[in-house]
């Protein structure tokens, strides 16, 4: 109630300027005295709890499978206050070897009444650089098991046939800081970007990033709109070519007041729903689910058929800052349901 509130309120301002300005305030909280785990609910792991095989099957360590999803906290200016928020992994960027502005302003937009936000942000971020030495200052504060993704790009004047160098700059410049990368061709908001998700160019993207990468996990983040033997196939090639698992999905591509643009939040959940299945029997690779999960059932319900692991974004926003520990909570539920 106390949260629908709010929303009323926030609604009368600019999106992005109240992105910007709810990073200050999780700041300023604990100056201010205010714990952040005050905030969300979010506590240590019960004693004796331990992570089910399905979850344990990620290629990096984290005890909670709930993730904030990238484009949330592109420059990891608040990644060290995540943990106390409630969550067990989170994905930064996506990040570009070059610093770049992205689309022109107004670029995001909220509806909460539907349950849905807008976006055609176009990569905008703080380029590799300032990123990783960021990253680099915080990691000691971070919690051991607490892992953190890097959100690979491509600047937006990089040709298509060059597109590999610039995934792979990125990898390299984050070897050793990153718990896992994902490459992401799959977002609506760059002109000719989801050209690069045909097989003759996102294998030789997947290649040197691997190579750059080293023993860290590379994942591929694929449109939701790539669905049944498409996906089903796609899947089999990126696998054969060595990656390490898969995010489904990006943004659902679309158009608010003439711009185009990607869609997320309540009208991803039927289509992300379907493409995990469609995912889990072509490919037995861990599977991170994202779009439209706006509640712990809904994450509950993803584990169930077949992801290792789930992310929140506009859930987070539509639901409030206690949406990680109800995921955790559901989830943690179900653990003791199947064991008992």
């Amino acid at each position: 109630m106390l949260w629908s509130i709010c929303l009323k309120i926030l609604s009368r301002f600019d999106a992005e300027k109240l992105h910007h300005l709810s990073f200050r305030l999780l700041r300023a909280l604990p100056r201010m005295g205010v714990p952040l785990r005050l905030l969300s609910g979010a506590r240590d792991a019960p004693a004796g709890f331990a992570a089910p095989a399905a979850w344990a099957s990620l290629p990096f360590a984290t005890l909670f499978p709930v993730g904030l999803a990238a484009g949330f906290d592109k420059n990891a200016e608040i990644l060290d206050l995540l943990p106390a928020l409630g969550f067990g992994f989170a994905e930064i960027g996506t990040i570009t070897p070059r610093p770049q502005a992205g689309n022109p302003k107004p670029r995001l937009f909220r509806d909460y009444g539907e349950r849905k936000i807008f976006n055609r942000m176009g990569f905008n971020n703080h380029g590799m650089e300032v990123i990783a030495r960021r990253l680099e200052a915080l990691r000691p504060a971070l919690p051991k098991a607490f892992a953190v993704g890097v959100n690979l790009g491509k600047n937006k004047d990089t040709p298509d046939e060059d597109a590999a160098r610039d995934y792979a700059a990125v990898a390299l410049r984050f070897a050793g800081l990153a718990d896992y990368f994902v490459i992401n061709v799959s977002s609506p908001n760059t002109p000719g970007l989801r050209r690069l998700q045909a097989p003759e160019f996102l294998v030789p993207i997947l290649k040197r990033t691997k190579e750059a990468a080293g023993a860290t996990p590379v994942f591929v983040k694929l449109a939701p709109e790539i669905q049944g033997d498409e996906l089903a196939g796609l899947l089999g090639i990126l696998g054969e070519n060595g990656a390490d698992g898969f995010v489904l999905g990006n943004t659902l591509g679309g158009e608010h007041a003439g711009q185009a643009g990607g869609w997320s939040g309540a009208p991803l959940a039927t289509r992300a729903e379907a493409n995990l299945a469609t995912a889990r029997a072509a490919t037995r690779l861990p599977l991170i689910s994202v779009g439209g999960i706006l509640s712990g059932a809904d994450a509950r319900k993803r584990l169930e058929r077949g992801a290792q692991a789930v992310q929140i974004y506009s859930g987070w926003i539509m639901r409030g800052p206690r949406l990680p520990t109800e995921i955790r909570e559901a989830l943690e539920g179900e653990l003791r349901r199947t064991r008992s």
